[in-house]
């Protein structure tokens, strides 16, 4: 046990005093001269010894002013005097994530490429990501694949006003925030092997997609709906959505329903399939309809006024998302 300066202080005294109380109620039992010469000898001895005793200074500080409400905890000069329940992790100051805010009303379209390493080729790509993607940074998001037509390149979906729609469509809250990929599918490129080998699994290591295929949907719009029929018919542990727009779909009903019968009915993926009834396409896809039924494939269909043309698909891009992003 430590002692500070006014505790030896009060040591000192306390001795002292206590010892000129026993050596005088001794003293007290002696009678006579003998008495008064002993008497006189302690005096001395007394008076010797107090002036050879050294003087402790007192502390300057008042001790009163140490003392404080017992709720505010204090650190002290020594361990022994800190409170019980008062240990200095307590006073550590702790830090809280709080989400940022975001108030951001447009989503962001960024071109990208990788390498397809079976073709040793290129594979461009635009990808939107949702307003507040960069902030709501716990959040995954479900994937829409779109492909574009013949003699078009990965920006036609941007063109039609995919983006600008999206962001009214998730800003007003009709629907979730979701990320479209729209890849290039160029000439001379596999591009079922390409999406599903290697951009699906580039997209879900890089961004914070879902991966699971109720969360991924493949959609396409003339040639690019007939790529979106077979790949999605053919994987559909990849893709539970399937959209098609106006498909170019030039597969025997052969291949086709072979696709179809090695698929549970559990994991048939939804089907979409609209076509403008002026559309010189149509013909082939009443008869894609007509094959649906008699495998007893559940689907929407939409056949509506129109031809193939952006014209077309832009006026109906809405019904699509709203179609896609249903189940999410």
């Amino acid at each position: 046990m430590q002692f500070n300066t006014l505790d030896v202080y009060h040591q000192l005294t306390y001795i002292n005093s206590n010892r000129r109380s026993r050596r005088l109620a001794y003293l007290t039992q002696a009678d006579g001269a003998s008495f008064i010469l002993k008497l006189t000898l302690l005096t001395l001895l007394l008076s010797t010894a107090c002036s050879r005793t050294p003087t402790l200074p007192l502390p300057s500080r008042d001790v009163t002013s140490t003392v404080l409400p017992p709720t505010t905890p204090q650190l002290s000069d020594t361990p022994d005097a800190m409170p019980p329940s008062t240990s200095i992790e307590t006073q550590a100051i702790v830090f809280t994530d709080e989400p940022r805010e975001c108030n951001d009303q447009a989503g962001t379209v960024l071109s990208e490429e990788i390498n397809v390493s079976i073709s040793n080729q290129s594979l461009p790509f635009r990808i939107y990501l949702p307003p507040c993607y960069a902030e709501d940074i716990d959040q995954d998001y479900p994937i829409l694949y779109l492909l574009h037509g013949i003699q078009a390149n990965d920006s036609q979906w941007v063109d039609l006003g995919i983006s600008d729609l999206s962001d009214n469509l998730i800003t007003s809250g009709r629907v979730e925030p979701f990320i479209i990929i729209m890849p290039w599918q160029k000439t001379g490129l596999d591009i079922e092997n390409a999406l599903v080998e290697e951009l699906v699994p580039h997209i879900d290591e890089a961004y914070r997609s879902r991966s699971q295929p109720f969360w991924r949907a493949i959609g396409g719009l003339s040639q690019g709906g007939g790529s979106a029929l077979r790949i999605g018919l053919k994987h559909p542990d990849v893709f539970g959505v399937i959209g098609l727009h106006s498909p170019a779909t030039f597969y025997d009903t052969v291949y086709i329903s072979l696709w179809i019968r090695g698929i549970s009915k559990e994991d048939m993926p939804r089907i979409w399939i609209d076509i403008g009834k002026e559309d010189s396409l149509r013909d082939a896809t009443l008869a894609l309809i007509a094959l649906l039924d008699e495998l007893e494939v559940p689907y929407t269909s939409l056949l509506p006024e129109g031809d193939h043309s952006p014209a077309y698909w832009s006026a109906h891009l809405e019904e699509y998302l709203l179609w896609y992003t249903l189940q999410w």
